[in-house]
C-alpha cells in the first residue's frame, strides 16, 4: 500500500489521544478528523491539529478514512465498531472489545461479514519483558509448557470516572485491567476451556464491580493458569511466571521493573533487564498494526483474542456466582474461529 493509512478517532481521553499522537507522528498514517462527547473539546485539539471535529456517525461514513480508532467507554464501543465495520473500515477497538460475551460476539461477526481487520488495544504484549518471553516460549527454552500463574493490578485510580459505573464499564478489574493478562495467558499457552474462580468487592466498594478477582484456568492439553486482578496492588503492576519441563520464565514488570528472568532445573539463571529503556510499548503497538494493515495481516490481538479475553473474564464472573466450574470453550467458539480465519 503506497498511500498513507488514513485514520479518525472517536474517543480523546487519555488513550484516544495517545493514538492521535501516534497517527500524528507515523509516516505512514495521517489523522482526518476525530470527535469527543464533549465538543468542545473535541473542536479545540482538532483545531491544535489542523483536522476536522466531527461527531461519531460523520467519522465512520467518511469514505476517505481507511481505520477508525474506538477509544469511548466500553458501553459504546459496539455502537461505533459495528457500523464501522459495515462501512469498510478496520477498526482498532480498546480493550476490553465489550462488555458483556453478548456484545463482543456481534462486533467479531460484523468483522466477518465485512471481512475487515478488527484489532484489540493490548500494549503489554509489546512491553520488551514479554515479548522476550514470548520469543523464549516460541524457541521452546523451557521445554514443555506445565503451568503458568501471574497478577496484574493497579490501585484502582481510574474509579473516579465512568470506570466506576456499571453500566458503562460492564465489570471491575478483571474485565478492566485483567484483560490484559487474559490475552497474554492465551498467547502463551493456547485456548482455554474451562474457569473456576471467585471475586470480591471489599475495598473500593463500587457494588458489583470487583476490585478483586481470582481464576483458575484449564487450558488445552491441560495445562492450568492461576490469575489474579486487583484494583488494590498499590504497588503495580504485574508479575507472570511458566513453568516447563527444563525450567521456568519470570516477567517481572513491577515498578519499576521491566525484567525477563530464564531459570533452568539445574539452577541457572540469565536475566534480560529492561528496566532502563524508555517506555515504547503504544508506538510498538501502532507501528506493528500499521505494518500489518499495509501487508493485508490480521493485527494481534485479533477481535476473536478480544472476544475471548471476555469470555475468560465473564467465566470467572459465572463461576463465582454459581460456585460451579464454567466451561468457556465449545463448537460456538470453534466455528466463530474458522469463519474469523476466513478474513
Amino acid at each position: 500500500m503506497s498511500q498513507k493509512l488514513r485514520f479518525a478517532v472517536v474517543g480523546c481521553g487519555r488513550i484516544g489521544m495517545r493514538r492521535i499522537k501516534a497517527i500524528s507522528n507515523h509516516p505512514q498514517t495521517e489523522l482526518l478528523c476525530l470527535t469527543d462527547n464533549d465538543e468542545e473539546r473535541a473542536k479545540k485539539i482538532a483545531q491544535d491539529l489542523g483536522v476536522k471535529s466531527v461527531t461519531a456517525e460523520e467519522a465512520i461514513s467518511k469514505r476517505e478514512v481507511d481505520c477508525i480508532v474506538v477509544s469511548t467507554p466500553n458501553r459504546f464501543h459496539p455502537s461505533v465498531a459495528i457500523p464501522a465495520l459495515d462501512q469498510g473500515k478496520h477498526v482498532w477497538c480498546e480493550k476490553p472489545l465489550a462488555r458483556n460475551p453478548g456484545e463482543a460476539i456481534e462486533i467479531v461477526k460484523t468483522a466477518i461479514k465485512s471481512r475487515r481487520f478488527l484489532k484489540v488495544g493490548s500494549n503489554l504484549r509489546y512491553f520488551p519483558s514479554v515479548q522476550k518471553a514470548k520469543e523464549l516460549l516460541d524457541n521452546s527454552a523451557i521445554g514443555k509448557v506445565l503451568f503458568l500463574r501471574g497478577w496484574v493490578g493497579n490501585s484502582g485510580w481510574q474509579l473516579n470516572s465512568w470506570f466506576s459505573d456499571p453500566d458503562m464499564i460492564g465489570g471491575g478489574t478483571l474485565l478492566d485491567n485483567g484483560c490484559h493478562l487474559l490475552d497474554i495467558s492465551r498467547w502463551f499457552l493456547g485456548e482455554a476451556i474451562e474457569s473456576t474462580g471467585y471475586t470480591s468487592t471489599s475495598y473500593w466498594q463500587v457494588d458489583p464491580l470487583e476490585d478483586n478477582a481470582i481464576g483458575l484456568f484449564k487450558f488445552e492439553n491441560g495445562k492450568l493458569a492461576f490469575l489474579q486482578s486487583s484494583w488494590v496492588e498499590w504497588a503495580e503492576y504485574s508479575y507472570m511466571e511458566i513453568y516447563g519441563e527444563q525450567g521456568y520464565i519470570r516477567i517481572d514488570n513491577r515498578t519499576p521493573n521491566c525484567v525477563t528472568i530464564i531459570g533452568k532445573r539445574d539452577g541457572s539463571q540469565e536475566a534480560f533487564d529492561f528496566s532502563s529503556q524508555s517506555p515504547q510499548s503504544h508506538e510498538l503497538e501502532f507501528n506493528d498494526f500499521v505494518q500489518a494493515i499495509q501487508n493485508g495481516q490480521q493485527p494481534l490481538p485479533s477481535g476473536f483474542d478480544g472476544l475471548r479475553a471476555v469470555q475468560m473474564a465473564y467465566g470467572i464472573y459465572h463461576s463465582a456466582a454459581t460456585g460451579r466450574s464454567i466451561k468457556i470453550w465449545g463448537k460456538a467458539e470453534e466455528k466463530l474461529l474458522r469463519a474469523y480465519k476466513t478474513i
